[in-house]
């Protein structure tokens, strides 16, 4: 039924559900995993010397980027653990929606897990949550985990 399985991660109580549903279901069909985390870098005001903006978002970057290999290093002891025998692990840049979009374009996938909230708090509510913008956005079925 599923040949290839997306989870998405962001280190919230809501996203370790979604992975212990994505991990059941992988293992029921025999599927590969997909683990996805999104690093997103801070905006900076436009005023800003172009040397400190650059600087800066490397630092974010850097730090965006050993977040995710914790992440998805625990995602994978978790998804090995429940049976999970084929893990991959795709990291994106930037807003969530984009760069889940973005990498389900290079490499397509049969269905998404995602929990319904992160950590985005306040921006999630004001904006509308990355659950929702990809149960309309998504080329293949998203399954939302309470």
């Amino acid at each position: 039924m599923f040949d290839k399985v997306m989870v998405a991660l962001d280190g919230s109580e809501h996203a370790a559900e979604a992975l212990q549903m994505a991990a059941a279901l992988s293992t029921r069909c025999g599927a590969t995993l997909v683990l996805f985390h999104a690093v997103e870098v801070s905006a900076f005001r436009s005023d800003y010397d172009m040397r400190v903006i650059a600087s800066a978002r490397e630092v974010y970057r850097k730090i965006g980027q050993e977040q995710a290999d914790a992440i998805m290093q625990e995602a994978e002891a978790t998804a090995h653990a429940a049976g999970v025998e084929r893990v991959e692990r795709v990291t994106g840049e930037g807003d969530p929606v984009k760069a889940m979009l973005s990498a389900l374009r290079e490499s397509p996938v049969d269905l998404i897990v995602i929990g319904t909230r992160g950590l985005t708090g306040l921006r999630e509510i004001a904006m509308g949550s990355v659950a929702h913008k990809m149960s309309v956005a998504a080329p293949c079925p998203v399954m939302i985990v309470k």
